[in-house]
């Protein structure tokens, strides 16, 4: 007749009682991780109480994660976090690259001519991928290889260093918002040791993205398109590439002269 008045002589053992089971059924299903969501219902007294113990409970187990976690998974939680604040929920693959470990490098050490290395001399190489670069004219794919260093992008071909685009002349960084592994590299027009923008194709796109945006620390410098980009060629001429939806992924010069790109739709948004 009293368990929903105030505390009274008449109530008052009831509400301890009830006070009191719910904290050791509390205390007996805690999560165990900062995953599980799990939170027994409370009696409508300790709704409050019961949401900050919540709270408290999930400090506490962020805090002894965090603690115990070591270097290179903090460092991998690091990219992660980045990839997602510049992907998720605007680049179609981002979800089938959320599983997958980002690593150091995509070549095996006999991919690396060393007379490459040698060149690179004290700049320390953070990370290499195999890419392919269209030419900006007639589209030709060509295979390249694309090292990130702490001071450059630096684009190989055939053993050969071809290219270096220092980070601080990266204008930024295009890709599309579909499931295709086209980037571009903006440099500017009037810098004389470039030829016009960079076309590059990975496909480890959101982890290769997601490596110059840290190392060249340009975050906020991938541009995600959706429909085209336009691109320098040389001299202030402009191309374009043209992005649409398809059954499968196709890359060829279209009629008009544009880059075409159809990629298959994996993710609605």
């Amino acid at each position: 007749m009293y368990r929903h008045k105030d505390r009274c002589p008449e109530n008052e053992y009831f509400l301890d009682y009830v006070r009191y089971s719910f904290l050791m059924n509390l205390h007996r299903n805690l999560p165990k991780n900062v995953l599980d969501k799990s939170w027994p219902t409370p009696p409508a007294a300790l709704t409050e109480a019961s949401e900050h113990l919540r709270k408290m409970c999930m400090q506490n187990m962020v805090w002894s994660y965090c603690k115990n976690i070591n270097p290179e998974w903090k460092h991998q939680l690091e990219q992660k976090m980045i990839a997602s604040e510049i992907f998720k929920d605007k680049k179609d693959n981002y979800p089938q690259s959320v599983p997958k470990l980002f690593v150091n490098t995509r070549l095996n050490g006999e991919d690396l001519n060393p007379k490459v290395m040698q060149a690179l001399g004290s700049d320390k190489m953070k990370y290499a991928v195999p890419v392919v670069k269209y030419d900006r004219k007639g589209y030709k794919p060509r295979p390249r290889q694309l090292l990130l260093t702490a001071n450059s992008a630096v684009i190989i071909e055939e053993g050969k260093l071809k290219q270096r685009i220092d980070y601080g002349a990266l204008n930024g960084v295009s890709v599309s918002s579909l499931s295709d592994g086209l980037f571009v590299l903006h440099v500017p027009s009037d810098d004389n040791k470039q030829k016009g923008d960079v076309i590059l194709q990975s496909d480890h796109v959101i982890e290769t993205l997601t490596k110059i945006a840290i190392c060249a620390d340009k975050v906020n410098s991938i541009n995600i398109n959706q429909g085209s980009i336009k691109f320098m060629v040389a001299q202030g001429k402009e191309g374009i590439i043209d992005f649409t939806a398809g059954s499968q992924l196709l890359v060829a010069k279209a009629k008009n002269g544009h880059l075409s790109v159809t990629a298959p739709r994996l993710n609605s948004r």
